[in-house]
């Protein structure tokens, strides 16, 4: 039981499971006035840190440890942590936000220890150095004009931002749709 576990939580399955997830939050979210225009703030907030974290993201070729990364470790994550929320209030159901939590909780503490092992595999000391500075998910401060000089919208593009964003505005039209459906 223990090995099937392992294999369904392992990193490889995070985005399969973030597309079931969005299919079942969709599916049964009872979405309210009251819980989209609460929920849309979050979404925002969550979308604007990802598209600031690809921003100055540089995949593969070096140990990213600028911008928003010189105050977090993993904003990319923090963002979509955020999003989640955001839909989970906007859905406006308790069973499938118990159920959404524990989703996050187990996929991305698996995804981040394998990372951050990878990473340190990739960039040794320098990685362990900059890790022990950096908080891995809640930043202790924000130096603004830093990150924005570090800002590149070409690289949150280059990075495929573009599809976070429409998928954040597709769910949000397809809860809105439905909160008009249900309460027409």
């Amino acid at each position: 039981m223990l090995k099937l576990w392992l294999r369904v939580t392992a990193t490889r399955w995070r985005v399969p499971w973030g597309y079931a997830a969005a299919l079942l939050l969709l599916i049964m979210a009872r979405p309210t006035t009251l819980s989209i225009s609460t929920g849309i703030p979050f979404v925002l907030l969550g979308e604007i840190i990802r598209i600031v974290a690809n921003g100055s993201l540089v995949k593969g070729k070096e140990l990213t440890n600028w911008g928003l990364y010189a105050h977090i470790r993993h904003p990319l994550y923090l963002g979509s942590t955020i999003i989640g929320t955001g839909f989970m209030i906007m859905a406006w159901n308790v069973y499938l936000a118990c159920a959404m939590v524990v989703l996050f909780v187990v996929i991305y503490r698996r995804t981040i220890r394998h990372e951050e092992e990878k990473m340190t595999e990739l960039y040794g000391e320098q990685y362990l150095r900059w890790a022990g500075s950096v908080p891995r998910f809640l930043p202790r401060r924000l130096a603004v004009h830093e990150i924005a000089d570090h800002f590149r919208l070409e690289r949150a593009w280059a990075n495929r931002e573009q599809k976070a964003v429409l998928g954040v505005v597709g769910a949000t039209v397809i809860l809105y749709l439905k909160h008009l459906l249900l309460s027409g």
